[in-house]
């Protein structure tokens, strides 16, 4: 039965005591009025009787008064007579009166009974008067039967009037057993309608009541952030169904808040994660930036190496061409070898030291290529650090990535261009080196004669196209270095634009860190409001 139904049903029953109250209320008036009406009748009947015994007396005194008359007085007997009638008559009326009303049968008897003698007493007394009235000896002859008569109707009218008394006290028994039945009754009904409504009122408390106290409780329980507070289910009333939607609303939330709680410490985890994440990264960006600060720096004196490297090589294409210059004049001096053997002895002389020169700077330039070869090894290093911290960076170092990716295909390109001009540098050696051991051959044979001559003048030759080969491939290496100059300007403007973009870095990630210092704050803040619920 839903709370609906239990309070209809405590009105239904509230309407039903009303109607069993007013019934046993009505029931008592109407009894009470049953009561009343008996007792009016009572009265009635008993004042009539009482002023019948009044005339029963009246008569006699009429009678005695027929005596005292003086004969002769007209006067005194016309009243007498009157007195006589009047008396009878309202005596005799006074009876029909009674016998109208509604008594009982024994009253009803003792009235019909009466009504012989008081039609007899009054005959006696018309009688007795007139013989008063006319002979007062004669009349006093006969009050023994009028006294008979007397007394008879007397004894009968106080027989009347035993009945009468009884009936009024039995009607009064009877009112105030009425009474008292109607006020234990309404009494009775009041005590059933009280009980009946502190059954339904303790029912309601208990069915109603009760579990929304204990929904308040643990509503309020909630409110306070205590999820674990057990809810038990003891009706099926709306008192019950709202514990029921209560209990889910509570596992509902107990289930939200883990939730969260769990969520905020992975977000406090993430946050702290991500801030010592982000600290790495300013510190990797700080260095990234050094380096990238170095690496402007080695490129500026790579730089200048390589304008170092573009003075020799143009001091070796001066050499080579002296050197082609001075085969010539050998070969003009082979050809006059018989007219001047010794000033071909001092040309060869110069051209071995010549010759020795050019391997001196063969050297220089051969140090000068590893100096660009290392430069280029170190660019390449310095670019795939680039490239593995711009991975590292994701998004954010892309471009730089891009940067890095073109500074190492240069440095490549560099140290492949510094193999070529290596192995060039080796056959100009190598060239160089057997001048030196033919002008020193040369030297040595040069008093052996013409056919010593001519093998000079050979090597000469041979000396010749080497300075022209010299001279082409130092022109070569001359433009190549040129061209290396311009890459590494270049490289030096993009790792300028790196370090640049590694201190733009440095920044975007130390906001990152102070906004994952926030989020910790914001989780933290978060946990402890989660930590006040008792789930």
């Amino acid at each position: 039965m839903n709370i609906r139904q239990k309070m209809i049903a405590c009105g239904a029953i509230s309407v039903i005591a009303a109607a069993l109250l007013g019934g046993v209320g009505y029931w008592g008036q109407m009894r009470l009025a049953e009561v009343l009406a008996a007792s009016e009748v009572s009265v009635s009947a008993l004042r009539n009787h009482l002023e019948g015994d009044m005339m029963h007396d009246a008569l006699r005194a009429d009678v005695l008064a027929a005596f005292v008359a003086q004969p002769g007085d007209t006067d005194a007997a016309n009243q007498v007579r009157a007195d006589l009638a009047e008396h009878s008559e309202r005596f005799q009326r006074l009876l029909a009166d009674n016998a109208s009303l509604p008594l009982n049968q024994d009253i009803r008897t003792a009235i019909a009974d009466l009504e012989p003698a008081l039609v007899s007493y009054i005959r006696e007394a018309n009688s007795i008067i007139d013989q008063a009235l006319a002979d007062p000896q004669a009349a006093r002859a006969k009050m023994a039967e009028f006294t008979r008569s007397f007394e008879d109707l007397e004894e009968k009218n106080e027989t009347l009037s035993e009945l009468l008394e009884q009936n009024a006290a039995d009607i009064r028994q009877g009112g105030a057993v009425t009474i008292s039945q109607a006020t234990w009754l309404m009494l009775a009904g009041i005590l059933l309608v009280c009980l009946l409504l502190g059954l339904l009122t303790s029912h309601l408390m208990k069915t109603v009541l009760r579990p929304l106290g204990k929904t308040i409780a643990v509503a309020r329980a909630i409110a306070q952030g205590n999820l674990r507070s057990a809810i038990q289910i003891e009706s099926n009333d709306e008192a019950g169904q709202l514990q029921q939607s209560l209990a889910d609303m509570q596992n509902y939330l107990r289930q939200m808040i883990e939730t969260i709680r769990h969520e905020s410490e992975q977000l406090q985890s993430t946050a702290q994660h991500l801030s010592g994440a982000s600290q790495s990264i300013v510190h990797s960006s700080r260095e990234e930036s050094d380096n990238a600060t170095s690496m402007a720096a080695a490129m500026e004196q790579m730089i200048q190496n390589i304008a170092q490297i573009a003075d020799h090589a143009r001091n070796a294409q001066d050499i080579s061409s002296q050197s082609e210059q001075l085969a010539s004049s050998g070969g003009q001096v082979i050809l006059g070898v018989v007219d001047g053997m010794s000033r071909i002895s001092e040309a060869v002389n110069e051209s071995s030291d010549t010759i020795t020169a050019l391997g001196q700077s063969s050297e220089e330039i051969h140090s000068i290529i590893q100096v660009i070869n290392s430069i280029a090894e170190q660019t390449n290093l310095l670019a795939l650090n680039a490239a593995i911290e711009a991975a590292r960076a994701g998004e954010a170092g892309r471009g730089f990535a891009v940067v890095a990716d073109e500074v190492r295909n240069l440095a490549a390109r560099t140290a492949q261009s510094t193999q070529e001009i290596t192995g060039m540098i080796e056959r100009i050696r190598n060239s160089t080196a057997q001048a030196v051991n033919s002008m020193q051959a040369g030297v040595t044979r040069v008093n052996d004669g013409v056919n010593l001559a001519r093998q000079a003048g050979e090597s000469i030759s041979e000396i010749r196209g080497g300075a022209q080969r010299a001279a082409s491939v130092v022109e070569e290496i001359s433009h190549t270095i040129g061209e290396q100059s311009k890459a590494s300007s270049e490289v030096a403007q993009r790792v300028e634009q790196i370090a640049r973009m590694s201190q733009q870095n440095s920044q975007t990630v130390g906001e990152l860190a102070a906004a994952a210092q926030r989020l910790d704050s914001v989780a933290r803040s978060m946990q402890n409001s989660v930590l006040q619920f008792q789930t």
